[in-house]
């Protein structure tokens, strides 16, 4: 399931200069190493160590942490879970996509949504899902790049 992608030197893209691996996060230290990069987009994560014990918890429940690193270093994180309803029949469903603000604009996104995609296909799933904040104009035109549709509305009635 792991995937380690060796880039060649000779590229133009300033990522491929680099040694690219992603994997799926097993250990307390692969949380950890993915903190700081989660902590972009889910910005009401504040401590690291109640992000951990969160991971952990859902990771009991079914939820897969991608991390790509670059030289070593977490620079993307795919956060995704495998569902089958009767709706939809069996799908992924990405929860959290997000990749290092100093690694934008190298193509690594690009890179981690295929991994996931391949990873959904992999698990005889018929689709990929993401749910996406009104607000993310730049995240939208990324998906709709990758060929992504809207299919429905997400509706929402808070309970707190």
């Amino acid at each position: 399931m792991d995937q380690r992608i060796a880039e060649p030197n000779a590229a133009p893209n300033a990522a491929d200069q680099h040694t690219i691996e992603i994997t799926l996060a097993k250990t307390d230290a692969d949380i950890a190493d993915s903190y700081a990069v989660v902590k972009e987009l889910r910005t009401h994560m504040t401590d690291a160590g109640a992000y951990a014990a969160q991971i952990r918890r859902q990771m009991e429940d079914g939820y897969n942490l991608a991390l790509l690193r670059i030289d070593g270093e977490v620079a993307g994180c795919g956060g995704f879970r495998v569902h089958e309803t009767l709706s939809r029949g069996r799908y992924m469903y990405v929860e959290d996509l997000v990749t290092s603000p100093k690694h934008r604009s190298f193509g690594l996104g690009d890179k981690l949504f295929d991994w996931l995609a391949a990873q959904a296909r992999e698990k005889g799933c018929a689709q990929m899902e993401i749910i996406s904040g009104v607000q993310r104009g730049d995240a939208h035109r990324f998906y709709h790049r990758k060929r992504m549709t809207v299919k429905a509305f997400q509706l929402v009635l808070p309970l707190t």
